[in-house]
């Protein structure tokens, strides 16, 4: 494990993955699990070194494949239904993908594709006045998937300018963001960035030293993120619903995510040998 590691950080995505997973279950406080969303588009904008094909393959290739279930899923349901087999799909998800939460990953490809351009601390705190002040005069994009982007794009020009320049010029960009949207263009949805956002920045600013267990966390929040709603849908046929839904899906998600990750590492492992 690296030395710099913060196994903080580690702790805090694997929560907010736990807290994406109560959100979409629609369990009681499912509003407030939903801080967890803007935490995780912080750590998008984390210096990397990879190369562009890197970074393609690490979000596009996931995107591609669980939008390949997703839609076998959707395919199914469809024909379980009766209805036309792929009466589900939507153009929109070319960019979007063939489930709600995969919009995450092409936005993620073109945030840490474009984040280098706005490390300058002019550049981050202007773009995220500038993208504020066009919110409150021209509103949300109303198409698919650009609502969901534009959700997503003052957490990650705060996360620039927190590991460009520092929590000071972090909290600034953030605060003087958010204060043109809360007078502006009101929404619950700018409660849920600040407190969000804010939240990731208190975790950035603080230090645990790196363990076995915290990487762990780390390597399974995409996991859970990913694999979740098939874990919902299971439970829902199950007739779970209510808070139990939402404990039943926690649990099972992490289990889930962590059959994933034993086969992935039984792939590699035999590729290595091979």
């Amino acid at each position: 494990m690296e030395a710099s590691r913060n196994g903080l950080t580690d702790y805090g995505l694997f929560l907010a993955a736990l807290g994406i997973v109560w959100f979409h279950t629609q369990a009681p406080g499912y509003r407030i699990a939903y801080i967890a969303l803007p935490f995780f588009l912080v750590f998008l904008s984390m210096p990397s070194s990879a190369s562009l094909g890197t970074q393609a393959k690490r979000l596009l290739v996931p995107f591609l494949t669980w939008s390949l279930v997703f839609a076998m899923l959707s395919t199914a349901l469809s024909l379980k239904n009766h209805d036309p087999p792929f009466d589900w799909w939507r153009w929109h998800m070319l960019l979007s993908g063939t489930w709600v939460h995969l919009w995450f990953l092409p936005f993620a490809f073109v945030a840490t594709t474009l984040s280098p351009w706005f490390r300058h601390p002019l550049a981050s705190l202007g773009a995220a006045i500038l993208f504020a002040t066009l919110v409150v005069l021209n509103g949300t994009p109303e198409v698919k998937p650009f609502g969901l982007w534009a959700f997503g794009v003052i957490p990650v020009l705060t996360g620039i300018a927190y590991f460009s320049w520092g929590w000071r010029l972090a909290v600034t960009t953030l605060g003087l963001s958010m204060l043109i949207l809360f007078l502006g263009a009101p929404s619950p949805d700018n409660i849920v960035i600040l407190v969000g956002t804010g939240l990731a920045l208190v975790f950035l600013s603080h230090h645990l030293p790196a363990t076995a267990v915290s990487d762990w966390c780390a390597r399974l929040s995409l996991w859970i993120y990913l694999s979740h709603p098939l874990v919902i849908i299971v439970g829902q046929s199950l007739r779970i619903t209510y808070i139990e839904l939402g404990l039943f899906s926690l649990a099972f998600s992490v289990i889930f995510a962590q059959v994933i990750e034993t086969l992935v590492q039984a792939t590699r492992k035999g590729r290595l040998e091979f």
